[in-house]
């Protein structure tokens, strides 16, 4: 019901329709991730054969160096064209692998098969970032700067806040693969909602 009223919330608003559906994009994809990222170093320690506290922490290091290295580049490629096209694509492509990287946390089971889907999961932010900020960067409503990044940021705050406890409960019921099959599906839901504003995008 609350994601119901918050849906409904935001395409109410009087903001730009782009806005409107890139926040809740986001609101869908974040929250699901949210479902895990609370307990992702339990998952790590319990799944993962040998793993260790230390592994759960050089995981995460991996998912950001990476994340880090290529989101620059990235960015500077797709901005040497003034068509939000391949700002678009870029980000849909990046949470379509987002999606599949969740997916495959249920088939992993030693570390090294850790380490590489976290060094795919950085790398699919890397590709999505840009291109999903640039969108929102040159379609925030003049005077409202301010209002949309905090609506932004209130929407994808409060869903996070719903799940992370909720994940733990899911997990203690079902066990962790129902997360990362729920993560994958929000992801794919996430994307398909972007559809709505491929007509809305600059194309020259």
């Amino acid at each position: 019901m609350l994601y119901k009223n918050t849906v409904r919330g935001i395409l109410n608003f009087k903001i730009s329709f782009v806005i409107k559906i890139l926040i809740l994009s986001d609101f869908l994809i974040l929250s699901a991730i949210n479902l895990v990222s609370p307990i992702f170093a339990i998952f790590i320690t319990d799944k993962i054969n040998g793993a260790t506290i230390a592994t759960a922490g050089i995981a995460v290091m991996i998912y950001l160096i990476v994340k880090s290295v290529f989101e620059v580049p990235i960015a500077i490629l797709i901005d040497k064209t003034k068509s939000e096209k391949d700002d678009f694509y870029t980000a849909v492509f990046g949470i379509l692998l987002m999606a599949v990287c969740y997916f495959f946390f249920t088939r992993i089971d030693s570390i090294w098969q850790l380490y590489v889907l976290q060094g795919f999961l950085g790398l699919s932010v890397a590709i999505s970032f840009p291109g999903w900020s640039s969108i929102f960067t040159r379609h925030i409503d003049k005077q409202k700067e301010a209002l949309e990044w905090s609506l932004y940021d209130v929407v994808t705050g409060v869903g996070m806040a719903l799940t992370a406890g909720l994940g733990a409960l899911m997990v203690e019921k079902y066990g962790f693969d129902i997360i990362f099959y729920l993560i994958s599906v929000f992801a794919v839901l996430g994307t398909i909602l972007l559809f709505s504003i491929r007509k809305r995008i600059y194309v020259k």
